[in-house]
């Protein structure tokens, strides 16, 4: 079976900002989960999905800082082999490459701040190649270190295709940009795939965190995609049915913490000696409103949670705390 892209849906502008409002119901369940008592709820593909604002850094129920291990099935409904360039350690299946993925083992571990300097902003095909490109490193530096670090696997860099025209043709198939897909990672390729004609750039024009914040979504996919946890997700929803309430769930947890991932990043490079502060996490926070829309399957969750997984991961800058397999189905709708 080919792999399935992950895409990253267009946020309307008009959509009210929805608070989270968490209480200590949630808690106990992520708890619970914590303790061993883990239900098996799995969910469909991914795609970037982002929530309305927060009044505070972490609305979200506290992620619990250890995982159990229960079984889970360890193939892919995107391919039909797999294969690890690990040299120390397998990459990991099952439970142990979601709940207790060796990339939440040092729950306080983050992304090296550093200053990165995006070159211009993506308003043409050539425009964002440049851009992409000089961005690219940034990411692919910090990523690499904590994979390696807390992994023990071998991190494999992504490629990065600036496509033109509104119809993609990849490894994972066709991709139509339009109103649910502005960029995509195909995991068959490894490769983010960024059309300018998909980041609307009429609207946001030359903001670059805007476009960052993308990129380091799926960005976010291939982590997920290099470190186990795809595999592992798309083997539970096709046993599930991708399009099932349990595959549907198994989605949104991929998408929301490809969100924390990418808060993290933008929270890695505000006010590090570059040319991003504060004043543009906000913007990039703001722009969050990438959950499911009317019309669309549940596979991203609420923009409320897409928003708070964003800023849980870039308000904390920890990783452990974007472990959405440990997080309640309150936290992941």
């Amino acid at each position: 079976m080919t792999p399935a892209a992950t895409a990253a849906p267009v946020p309307p502008k008009t959509r009210p900002i929805i608070p989270i409002v968490l209480g200590a119901a949630a808690i106990v369940v992520a708890l619970i989960v914590v303790a061993g008592a883990v239900v098996v709820v799995a969910k469909k593909g991914t795609t970037s999905t982002a929530s309305g604002p927060m009044t505070t850094a972490s609305a979200l129920t506290s992620v619990p800082t250890t995982a159990t291990t229960t079984s889970y099935p360890t193939s892919t409904t995107r391919r039909t082999t797999r294969t690890s360039t690990s040299t120390t350690k397998a990459t990991p299946t099952g439970t142990a490459a979601l709940q207790g993925n060796p990339l939440f083992a040092n729950f306080g571990a983050g992304l090296a701040r550093q200053a990165c300097n995006s070159v211009g902003w993506p308003f043409n095909n050539d425009a964002a190649k440049v851009f992409f490109d000089s961005v690219t490193p940034c990411l692919d530096t910090v990523w690499r270190s904590l994979v390696t670090t807390t992994t023990g696997l071998t991190y494999r860099s992504p490629q990065v295709l600036v496509p033109t025209g509104t119809v993609i043709t990849s490894p994972c198939g066709t991709e139509e940009i339009g109103p649910r897909v502005a960029a995509f990672y195909c995991p068959g390729n490894q490769t983010l795939y960024m059309p300018p004609s998909g980041l609307q750039v009429d609207e946001n024009g030359n903001q670059p965190i805007i476009y960052i914040a993308v990129f380091a979504h799926e960005f976010g996919h291939h982590i997920q995609e290099v470190t186990g946890i795809s595999s592992a997700a798309w083997q539970q929803m096709r046993a599930e049915g991708v399009e099932s309430a349990a595959g549907l769930e198994m989605s949104r947890r991929l998408e929301l913490e490809a969100q924390c991932f990418s808060g993290m990043f933008v929270g890695s490079i505000v006010d590090s000696g570059g040319m991003f502060t504060q004043a543009d996490y906000q913007t990039a926070y703001e722009d969050q409103l990438r959950g499911d829309h009317t019309g669309g399957p549940r596979d991203h969750g609420t923009d409320a949670h897409a928003q708070g997984w964003w800023r849980q991961g870039g308000d904390t800058g920890q990783i452990g705390q974007c472990n959405t397999w440990l997080a309640p189905p309150s936290d992941v709708s």
